[in-house]
């Protein structure tokens, strides 16, 4: 997981509509003949002014003229709320600008006069993740959520990113997720129930049983109703006999509710990527294909949208490949793959979009390009590092390169505590299936990481084998069936068979 490019534009746009319900005016305790003095009735109209070049876009422009219009000694005299949105919107401006420190400035002083408002925190918050601040932009988006009136404005990823980084702080972790859970946050639009999946275990594990029962209540995902059903610690919650937990009807249900509420407007967004990804589990791989063709000729002409737009679009696209590989469309998958990394290389998922291409380029034969694009890689997380180092591994011992293997292997055990599944990849490569079996029970036996395994091991439709793939999803196969591998399995949880696609994979 790589740190999230926070979607800043948009933030100021919200925090500009939020501020254009206020005038920008005077303290109301002004005499009235002060408020008519014109150095004041000028300050005002330059804030305006300033407000309306942020709303156009020059940030520099607005930047330069926010930095004189706080400085000025006539800051003091507006009204509390009109002088802390304005310092908002001056400190997300800043921001905007890479002006990290300017921007605490500004938001501090809008804290000042607003104390506790949450779009002021919830700006801090990206502001802490620019410097890497990642504990106290926690604690911002924290107290933003308990504060906020409604669903606090911050994106999927962001929470994503942060709640990962307390991985190994449960309770912060827990704590930070519960708050958002009961904001009734629902980031893109679209119920994160992959968190609440992380909630809810939690949860379990601290014994807040009615809780987790709360928290259960609202996943309605395919994916995580499997990973509900697999996992013991779950099982006085799931009545796997109730169609609510029945994985198909659940998929269904869901595809339901997002063709009409996603395809209505047509929008590229939240809605219509999460249709297109229960379109994948349920195997309408056609019907992807067909919904994606225009999209692809659009791109594929050089016509791509921008922003929160791009970002969905290239999850499209990445479904797109996906749907093509399983129809056996292998050189229409890869040109579909080289056209989601063009549309999500400025977006906040660019990383996993180029890595995808990466590993789809290595299977398919093409395994110089994908080291050139691994290697012009950075900014990766410690699951992208290890993970561009399993391809590097690889290459370097179909081409014998003895000491690029050997270092690449080294990078993998490096991070093997926050890439288990590919340090196990690492194992089932090398042919160690003593190793791997014992990777794979120490996964099933944490905590943390047995979600994520027990979902590996279900039984679900799959695609064929690519040929570079034969050997490791055969390995694969043969691991899932040895007695100890079983035996663990038993203890934490259990494996069925479902009618559904396990999205990418051909195990």
């Amino acid at each position: 997981m790589s740190r999230p490019t926070l979607p800043l534009a948009a933030l100021l746009l919200t925090v500009l509509a939020a501020a254009s319900a206020h005038a920008v005016e005077p303290h109301p305790e002004a005499p009235a003949q002060e408020i008519a003095d014109t150095p004041f009735s000028a300050y005002q109209q330059r804030w305006e002014s300033a407000l309306m070049m942020a709303g156009s876009g020059n940030m520099l422009g607005a930047m330069i003229a926010f930095e004189r219009l706080m400085d000025d000694p006539l800051f003091a005299r507006l009204e509390p709320a009109v002088r802390g949105r304005n310092a908002q919107i001056a400190g997300a401006t800043a921001l905007m600008q890479d002006a990290p420190g300017v921007a605490r400035r500004y938001l501090q002083q809008a804290l000042t006069a607003l104390p506790n408002d949450p779009a002021t925190l919830a700006t801090l918050v990206s502001v802490e993740l620019a410097e890497d601040n990642t504990a106290a932009a926690t604690l911002h988006l924290l107290q933003a959520a308990t504060h906020a009136d409604g669903p606090v404005q911050v994106d999927t990823q962001t929470v994503s990113y942060l709640q990962y980084t307390l991985r190994a702080q449960p309770a912060q972790r827990m704590a930070l997720l519960k708050s958002l859970f009961d904001n009734q946050w629902t980031g893109d639009g679209v119920e994160p129930t992959g968190l609440w999946l992380v909630l809810a275990t939690l949860q379990v594990e601290h014994g807040r049983s009615a809780e987790a029962a709360a928290t259960i209540a609202r996943i309605d995902t395919p994916l995580e109703v499997i990973a509900l059903r697999s996992d013991k610690r779950f099982d006085r919650y799931v009545d796997r006999r109730d169609p609510r937990f029945d994985p198909q009807q659940v998929a269904q249900r869901k595809l339901d509710d997002l063709r009409v509420s996603g395809l209505l407007d047509r929008r590229l967004n939240a809605k219509l990527a999460a249709f297109g990804f229960i379109q994948l589990m349920v195997g309408e791989n056609e019907q992807i294909v067909q919904f994606t063709d225009d999209m692809a000729r659009m791109v594929s002409a050089g016509q791509r949208p921008a922003g929160e737009e791009a970002t969905w679009l290239a999850w499209l696209l990445d479904y797109r490949t996906l749907a093509l590989r399983r129809l056996d469309r292998i050189d229409d998958s890869v040109a579909a793959a080289r056209l989601t990394d063009a549309v999500g290389a400025l977006g906040p998922d660019a990383a996993e979009h180029r890595m995808n291409l990466a590993f789809m380029l290595s299977a398919t034969g093409h395994e110089r390009e994908s080291d050139t694009l691994l290697a012009g890689m950075d900014g990766l997380s410690p699951f992208g590092l290890a993970a561009r180092a399993y391809l590097t591994f690889v290459h370097a011992r179909e081409n014998n390169d003895l000491a690029a293997a050997a270092a690449a292997r080294a990078e993998i055990v490096s991070h093997r505590k926050d890439a288990p599944q590919i340090h196990m990849e690492l194992l089932i490569e090398e042919g160690d299936m003593e190793a791997a079996a014992a990777a794979l029970i120490s996964q099933l036996e944490s905590a943390e990481d047995r979600t994520d395994a027990l979902l590996s091991l279900q039984d679900m439709r799959v695609y064929p084998s690519l040929p570079a793939e034969r050997v490791a999803d055969e390995r694969w196969r043969e691991l899932k069936q040895r007695a100890d591998v079983r035996a663990a399995i038993n203890r934490v949880g259990r494996i069925e068979r479902y009618p559904l696609y396990s999205i990418s994979t051909s195990r």
